[in-house]
C-alpha cells in the first residue's frame, strides 16, 4: 500500500503554522481527509538553481543535473506549505535538505541563499532542518518574503544571515504550536456508525492525551505534547536571534512585518537575492581565511 504523505501528518494534527492560513487550506485538508476527488496543480519550479561568478543562472536540465562552474552559488527554494516528506504535488522538508546537503557537499559551490515563503507546516518537518545545521559547513543566507512559525524555525536553524527580500510585503514569526483535530464522530453517528474504542488495563494511557483533548479537556495534550514543541521553538529563535528583544512578543505567536522584525532582532537585514549572493562570497572569503 502507497503511503499518502500528506494524509498521515494530516492525521497527526500537529502542525507550526500561521493561523491567519488556515481559512484557506483547511478546505483542501478535508477534501484529502474525506476521499473527495479534487484538482490540484502537480507542477513545481525547481527546487535548486545556480548562479555563477558572472550572475549567470543556471537550471536544471530533462535528467535534474545542473551546471555548476567553480565559485557559484546555489539558491534553494522552500516555498509553500511544509511537511516531512514530499509527494506528488509538492516538495517536502526531505526534498529540500537534500538539495541543502548536496549544494554543501559541492566543491564548486561557496554556498546557498535559502529563499523561504510559506506560513509554516508540520510538526514533524522542522527535523531535518535542524539536523542539516549540525553539520553544514558552508555559509547559508536566508532570504524571506513571508516566514512565518515552521518556515521562520528552519530560516533560524539553518541561516548564517537572515534577510527580508522587501519592506513591504515580507513577515516573520508566528512562533508557537497549534493542534487541529477534526472531529465528525457526532455527524458520522447521525449516519448509523457506532464508535467503540477498548483499551486493556494495561495500556489505560494510550492516547490519553487525544481522547482528552476529543472530551474539550485540553490540559494534558497542552503539556505533553504542545508545551514542549513550543518551547523549543523559542529555544531555537533565542539562539539564532542573540539582539532578540522578547518583551516584544515574539516569542508568543505575533508576527510582525520586516521593518519590525528588523528592529526585534528577529532579521538581520533587508535585501534582494543580489546582496544575499554579495553576502555569500563575502562569507565564503571569511571562512577562507580561518
Amino acid at each position: 500500500m502507497k503511503v499518502n504523505p500528506m494524509l498521515m501528518e494530516l492525521a497527526r494534527g500537529e502542525w507550526l503554522m500561521d493561523v491567519n492560513t488556515l481559512s484557506t487550506w483547511s478546505p483542501i485538508a478535508y477534501k484529502i481527509l474525506s476521499g473527495e476527488d479534487f484538482s490540484i496543480d502537480s507542477s513545481t519550479a525547481s527546487i535548486m538553481t545556480v548562479v555563477d561568478s558572472k550572475g549567470v543562472m543556471h537550471h536544471p536540465d530533462k535528467d535534474g543535473h545542473i551546471e555548476t562552474p567553480k565559485g557559484s552559488v546555489a539558491i534553494i527554494n522552500m516555498i509553500g506549505p511544509i511537511l516531512k516528506y514530499g509527494d506528488w504535488c509538492a516538495y517536502g522538508a526531505d526534498d529540500i535538505v537534500n538539495a541543502l546537503k548536496a549544494a554543501d557537499n559541492n566543491p564548486n559551490i561557496k554556498g546557498t541563499v535559502f529563499i523561504v515563503d510559506g506560513p509554516g507546516g508540520a510538526v514533524s518537518a522542522i527535523g531535518p532542518f535542524i539536523e542539516f545545521a549540525k553539520t553544514k559547513t558552508k555559509p547559508v543566507i536566508g532570504l524571506a518574503d513571508e516566514a512565518f512559525s515552521l518556515h521562520y524555525w528552519a530560516l533560524c536553524a539553518v541561516s548564517d544571515y537572515k534577510m527580508a527580500d522587501n519592506n513591504v510585503s515580507a513577515g516573520f514569526g508566528s512562533v508557537g504550536v497549534v493542534a487541529s483535530y477534526l472531529d465528525n464522530r457526532e455527524h458520522l453517528e447521525k449516519l448509523g456508525f457506532k464508535f467503540h474504542d477498548i483499551y486493556p488495563d494495561e495500556s489505560k494511557h494510550k492516547n490519553e492525551a487525544v481522547k482528552l483533548a476529543l472530551e474539550g479537556k485540553y490540559d494534558l495534550i497542552k503539556k505533553e505534547h504542545l508545551s514542549p514543541v513550543a518551547i523549543k521553538f523559542q529555544d531555537a529563535v533565542r539562539a539564532a536571534c542573540p539582539s532578540l528583544k522578547e518583551a516584544t512578543g515574539v516569542l508568543t505567536g505575533k508576527t510582525f512585518s520586516a521593518d519590525k522584525a528588523l528592529e526585534y532582532g528577529m532579521i538581520d537585514g533587508i535585501g534582494s537575492l543580489d546582496k544575499a549572493i554579495e553576502k555569500i562570497h563575502v562569507l565564503s572569503e571569511i571562512n577562507a581565511l580561518q
